[in-house]
Formats: structure tokens, C-alpha cells, sequence
């Protein structure tokens, strides 16, 4: 098929039909009714419990680095990583939590946390990567049976799994989390 237009007519004929033709086969602008507001965060597991936490707090995720032990510090204080030539202090979530280790696997990660002045390395078993929930499905009732519930706060139901959210601002506040020293 040729479309060698003779004259400007001609082009401005085949431009008006291009028009026509998008106008009539576009895809309509949603409603406003249709418009979710969406709330996102970073999926990961501490032990059988899945997590969502905000992306405020997330900097990256990373393997588990290689640490250098922190004389004094308690036990869930795993050490200290030199990730790109920043000192990053790493903790066993688990660790803090329920004062049983986690044992270092190939999906182990750590999860980068940065909020104002703190910065910190916290081990989880897994990550899920991004999870995106419609703010209207938020359940302040879902919860994980776990004796820390302190740090969780509510959550959203996707696909037949409970994501409760886990409150980083809870964690990085606490004075047991703050306190490192054996």
C-alpha cells in the first residue's frame, strides 16, 4: 500500500483521517470511580510470617554481605558490613523479635532501612519483592499470632494471602531495638 500523498490536500485529508481513526478506537480515560489509590511496599518472610513494609523506610535489598563482629553487642546484632565504602550495622530481625537466630540461606536478605539519621541492615528469610494494595482493602484486624504484635499493624488480603504490615517506625523508635549493647 502506498500512501505517497500528491498534494498538501492530499496530506491534510490523510492526517484528518488518522484522527478520526484514533479518536474513534482509543481507549476511554477511566472514571474517577475507577481511579484506587494504591499503597505499596516490599514483601518479606520472617520465619512462616509474611510481612509488607513501606517504601518509605526501604533504601535496597542486597544479599547477606560479609560482616565483622561488634564486640559487647547482643546477640542479634549480626556485625558490621562495608557495603560501596558505607558502614552499614546488620540485625537479625528474627533475632531481635524472638530471640531465636536465623540461619543464613541462599534466599537470606537483607533489607536496607534508612529513616532520618538511621541507617541499619535487617535480615529477613525472604523478600517477595513490590506488593501493591488497594488502600481501601487495608484491615486493621489482620494480624500474625506472634507475641511481638507491637510492630505490626494491620494489613491487606492479595490473591488469598494475609500481608500484615510491619511498622518500621514502631522498630527504628523502640529503646530495645536502639539498644545494642550486650
Amino acid at each position: 500500500m502506498n500512501f505517497e500523498p500528491q498534494s498538501s490536500q492530499q496530506i491534510i485529508q490523510l492526517l484528518q483521517q488518522m484522527e478520526l481513526y484514533s479518536q474513534n478506537n482509543a481507549a476511554p480515560l477511566p472514571m474517577k470511580d475507577d481511579v484506587k489509590s494504591l499503597w505499596s511496599g516490599i514483601g518479606f518472610r520472617i520465619a512462616e510470617h509474611k510481612f509488607v513494609v513501606s517504601m518509605e523506610f526501604v533504601r535496597e535489598i542486597m544479599k547477606y554481605p560479609s560482616t565483622s563482629q561488634v564486640p559487647g553487642s547482643k546477640e542479634w546484632v549480626r556485625g558490621i558490613a562495608n557495603i560501596r565504602g558505607n558502614l552499614l550495622p546488620v540485625f537479625d530481625l528474627h533475632g531481635f523479635l524472638c530471640e531465636k537466630t536465623t540461619q543464613i540461606k541462599r534466599e537470606t536478605r537483607i533489607l536496607s532501612i534508612a529513616k532520618d539519621k538511621l541507617s541499619a541492615g535487617l535480615i529477613v528469610d525472604e523478600i517477595y519483592g513490590m506488593k501493591y494494595f488497594d488502600q481501601l482493602n487495608y484491615d486493621a484486624r489482620i494480624q500474625h499470632d506472634v507475641s511481638w504484635k507491637n510492630f505490626l499493624k494491620g494489613g491487606y488480603e492479595l490473591d488469598g494471602e494475609n500481608w500484615v504490615v510491619f511498622n518500621m517506625r514502631q522498630l527504628i523508635e523502640s529503646r530495645d531495638f536502639l539498644n545494642v549493647a550486650g
